[in-house]
């Protein structure tokens, strides 16, 4: 066990296990990929995602997960609506009234 210098409080670091990492390339309008994971909490073992990017107003995966594919599904349709949005906030219709 590591000691502490007197006065000072012991804190736990937060450790989680990356379960699944994923990443995600072609974005509409964009020339980047972009990396995604499931983790796993230690001690406790709740799943979660972490994303590393995103788009304004498009909410990113929150909550607990059941499951790795739940999680995992989260994800990729985060990116699907993601891509969307890149798509409307840069799509210009040739004709936009059909």
């Amino acid at each position: 066990m590591i000691g502490t210098a007197p006065g000072r409080e012991c804190r736990m670091v937060k450790v989680v296990e990356v379960v699944l990492e994923l990443e995600g390339a072609g974005f509409n309008n964009i020339g980047r990929a972009t990396r995604a994971r499931v983790v796993r909490s230690y001690p406790g073992g709740i799943l979660s995602c972490q994303v590393d990017d995103g788009i304004n107003g498009i909410p990113e995966p929150t909550g607990t997960f059941e499951t790795v594919k739940g999680a995992r599904d989260a994800i990729i349709a985060y990116w699907d609506n993601c891509n969307t949005a890149l798509q409307t906030k840069f799509w210009k219709p040739k004709f936009p009234n059909l």
